[in-house]
């Protein structure tokens, strides 16, 4: 167990790293797509400021962290994808355009308050990590959680129109 929970604060110690930098250039390097139940794109938010409303929103403290992998059943009302620009490589234009990865879902359910946050979802990508324990590691498993947040930050992330630009 103690294994689990020391890979699940790597992935998010990376997915922090990834995501970091500085607040003034949170505007300029990711954004966040809404989808509903089905999949279908409603939103992209790129707007500096309905970006740092929804980063703060997202961004409040959780009440309740289950454990990996335990989502529970509720089918997501949205999905928030987070996506941010790739890392700039030695020898890239830094002023050049660089391409966007996905780096996060949060799961809004229709009822209650628990969201389920899956990092890294493309986790395919990562079944190479594997070889940090000895035994096969559920990598999807690994990185994805439930959390609980307040009522009122569950209600605002069921109205995405809030966020259209």
């Amino acid at each position: 167990m103690k294994r689990i929970f020391a890979l699940l604060l790597c992935g998010a110690a990376l997915f922090l790293t990834a995501c970091g930098a500085e607040e003034q250039e949170a505007e300029e390097n990711h954004y966040y797509e809404i989808s509903d139940s089905s999949g279908t794109v409603l939103y992209t938010v790129t707007d500096g400021e309905l970006l740092d409303t929804l980063d703060d929103l997202l961004g409040t403290p959780v009440e309740d962290m289950e454990h990996p992998g335990d989502t529970g059943d509720a089918e997501a009302l949205y999905t928030y994808a987070y996506w941010q620009e790739k890392t700039l490589l030695a020898g890239e234009d830094p002023d050049g355009e660089r391409e966007y990865e996905e780096l996060m879902r949060i799961q809004v359910p229709a009822e209650g308050e628990t969201l389920v946050i899956q990092v890294f979802p493309d986790a395919d990508a990562l079944e190479g990590l594997s070889w940090l324990t000895r035994e096969t590691v559920d990598i999807e498993e690994l990185l994805t959680s439930a959390v609980t947040v307040s009522p009122e930050t569950a209600e605002a992330l069921r109205a995405p129109e809030q966020f259209a630009e």
